[in-house]
């Protein structure tokens, strides 16, 4: 079978669709189909596979969702007809917006799927564009959400039937590492650093994790912190470290490291890929009690829940599983039996059976 994945994100921007499209694509391979991956031209050096990527048009940074994306501009609908038509199934992922996707589904005579990444909060844009929107949706013949969040965010304007098929980890990266070799005391944060991570929030509360926990480190994994203006008590400066730009090769070694994993986001999550990698490396994990999150997290079982926006629930939530090495064995424990549920095996046979169910012929 010859797949063909379509989105607007991918490498060299890095992020939960790029690593989603990458090993979809890898074990899809493992099993013997084609696979492709339709993008725009962009700025960047990661292209960790570019010999099966085709790059169409041009790609540019928006702002959307308390966060920043790309759109795909300067589109050639016929050339885009004649790479689309090639393949069994496209495969469409991110969000119904009139950039690439769209175009895709203008000219696509195939079996299109769709997997809808995002979860955002009501849009004026959205309902008053539903009704051109929804002369695309009808093409699409099958569609997914990686978590009920994400469903819900667009079955809001364009309902239909919708398969839940979360995202995954590379069990085969993300594992655990000696607990002799974590870091003492380290609270680990990774993600790109924008107002909705809710990063501030997390730093609020580590003055009051430091009086309790003198020896207790802060290390902030990811880019932006230069061009977000970061509020850092003087008291509590020394013992922050910013890494920021972190190849995903270096990622697990730090998730193994940390004494804790946090991810304080205040919105715009629909499943959390960094908290499954975290579990799978022997790490407990602090999370928002917002809906994306809840998706992964029981709370007191595999991980913490916390208000979001709230430092001192942060603080407090820190302070106890630093604290109480039962309850950290616990967290870790159960963290891992859950990640082992992602694995990026299980997820591709997941969308392939769905790709056989909505289109026997494919089989």
């Amino acid at each position: 079978m010859k797949v063909l994945f379509v989105s607007d994100i991918y490498y060299p921007h890095i992020g939960g669709i790029s690593e989603h499209i990458y090993h979809l694509a890898n074990e899809f391979e493992s099993m013997g189909h084609a696979v492709s991956i339709l993008t725009a031209n962009m700025e960047g050096d990661l292209r960790p596979d570019e010999e099966r990527v085709i790059r169409i048009g041009r790609s540019i940074i928006v702002s959307a969702n308390r966060s920043h994306s790309r759109i795909t501009y300067g589109v050639d609908g016929g050339i885009l007809s004649k790479i689309v038509n090639k393949f069994d199934v496209v495969h469409i992922h991110g969000i119904l917006a009139p950039t690439l996707p769209l175009s895709t589904l203008k000219v696509s005579r195939k079996t299109n799927i769709f997997t809808f990444h995002p979860t955002f909060e009501p849009s004026i844009l959205f309902q008053i564009s539903k009704g051109y929107l929804n002369n695309y949706f009808k093409h699409i013949d099958g569609k997914i959400a990686v978590s009920m969040t994400a469903r819900d965010s667009i079955a809001r304007y364009l309902p239909g039937d919708y398969r839940i098929i979360p995202n995954g980890v590379d069990n085969s990266r993300f594992t655990p590492g000696d607990p002799h070799y974590k870091s003492f005391n380290e609270i680990l944060f990774v993600g790109r650093i924008e107002p909705r991570k809710g990063l501030q929030f997390l730093i609020d509360a580590f003055p009051k994790v430091k009086k309790e926990i003198p020896e207790a480190k802060l290390t902030i994994a990811g880019g932006g912190y230069k061009k977000i203006k970061l509020n850092i008590p003087l008291e509590v400066k020394d013992s922050i470290k910013f890494l920021s730009f972190v190849a995903p090769k270096d990622l697990p070694q730090i998730f193994r490291r940390a004494s804790l994993f946090i991810s304080p986001a205040i919105t715009g999550e629909s499943f959390g890929i960094v908290l499954i990698e975290a579990m799978a490396s022997g790490t407990p994990v602090i999370a928002s009690d917002i809906p994306g999150y809840r998706c992964v997290i029981e709370d007191e079982k595999n991980g913490l829940l916390v208000p979001p926006g709230n430092p001192a629930g942060i603080a407090r939530t820190i302070i106890r599983v630093l604290n109480d090495n039962n309850l950290r064995n616990s967290l870790i424990e159960e963290g891992f039996k859950s990640a082992s549920r992602y694995s990026w095996d299980k997820v591709s046979k997941e969308v392939l059976d769905f790709y056989y169910e909505i289109n026997p012929s494919l089989s």
